[in-house]
């Protein structure tokens, strides 16, 4: 498998395919991470009828497996089955099951037994820090060269917090269990935290598109199709990665740089036409980019209801 490249949608579920896939064509995402199985249960219909689809319609099909206490030695199932159909990797979802050292063992020596491709496997985890057991990445990791996909969410702090001191900071550590410097493709939440409706609002979900694009990432995803409200698609398709395009272009040169979104936060006095003329825009681009700070809460397209706080696009 080549690195990842670009953006990714993930589903839970069969029955979100359809919205994944207007979801993905609106970001701009070229990779579909489908649901493939859950702990010992392996989802053999929706694996193999969904996969050729999303390969059919332009997309990169990719399975990930969730990870349970409950017999995780079975998972090598749908793990084995993926790979078989076509999937061009497998991501082992380990999401805030607390499982052991002891327990992911039996698994992580059945994949080892059945010598898979190990540049198609990836593990897909909270930040070490949040781990109840971090001895669970050491028999994982070595298994995972495809990479690792930190799972940055907003229930374990703030923007900042997760993704500059938690994943990034922690990538020595990281180096030393993968014997190398694992690619690192940040997931991303809509949610204030799993299991919840309760849905990050677009400027609060500003910071954490922005501490991830800090970094230069080749590739990210956000978790998932169902759980991602319309308001936050604009954002998402205005972000572009640093990695080369998948396209017949020449290489681009490293230096290069690929400019993002600019926002401010609003302030008291602020109007709309002081903040177009401040920096440039048309008042058809003001909306283009920050509409959606009006749609999410149900009020009308009017600047009167700008609040102060919000988070506006201007470049």
């Amino acid at each position: 498998m080549t690195a990842l490249c670009g953006k990714g949608i993930w589903i839970a579920h069969a029955y979100d395919l359809q919205r994944a896939i207007e979801m993905a064509t609106s970001v701009g995402a070229t990779r579909l991470i489908l649901k493939v199985g859950h702990g010992p249960h392996y989802f053999p219909e929706t694996a193999r009828r969904l996969g050729p689809r999303i390969r059919n319609l332009g997309f990169h099909p990719l399975a990930w497996v969730e990870i349970t206490d409950r017999l995780p030695q079975e998972a090598h199932v749908a793990i084995t089955q993926a790979l078989a159909l076509g999937y061009e990797a497998v991501i082992l979802y380990l999401g805030r099951t607390l499982i052991t050292r002891d327990q992911i063992q039996p698994l992580t020596k059945a994949l080892t037994a059945l010598e898979l491709p190990r540049e198609q496997l990836l593990v897909a985890s909270p930040p070490l820090a949040q781990l109840p057991d971090r001895r669970v990445m050491e028999l994982l990791a070595p298994l995972c060269k495809g990479g690792w996909l930190p799972l940055c969410f907003a229930e374990w702090g703030n923007a900042a917090d997760v993704i500059d001191r938690e994943v990034y900071q922690s990538l020595s550590d990281l180096s030393l269990l993968w014997e190398m410097s694992p690619p690192v493709y940040p997931v991303l939440s809509p949610l204030q935290k799993l299991g919840t409706s309760q849905a990050l609002l677009p400027e609060e979900f500003v910071p954490w598109m922005e501490g991830v694009m800090r970094h230069g990432v080749d590739f990210f995803s956000i978790y998932h199709a169902a759980s991602t409200e319309k308001a936050l698609w604009p954002l998402l398709q205005a972000t572009t990665v640093a990695c080369q395009q998948e396209t017949a272009e020449p290489p681009r040169e490293a230096s290069s740089y690929i400019p993002q979104p600019v926002y401010i936060t609003l302030n008291p006095g602020d109007t709309l036409w002081s903040i177009i003329n401040k920096y440039g825009l048309t008042k058809q681009k003001f909306w283009e980019w920050n509409g959606h700070l009006w749609d999410s809460r149900g009020l009308p397209r009017d600047s009167d209801y700008m609040q102060e706080g919000w988070r506006i696009r201007v470049k």
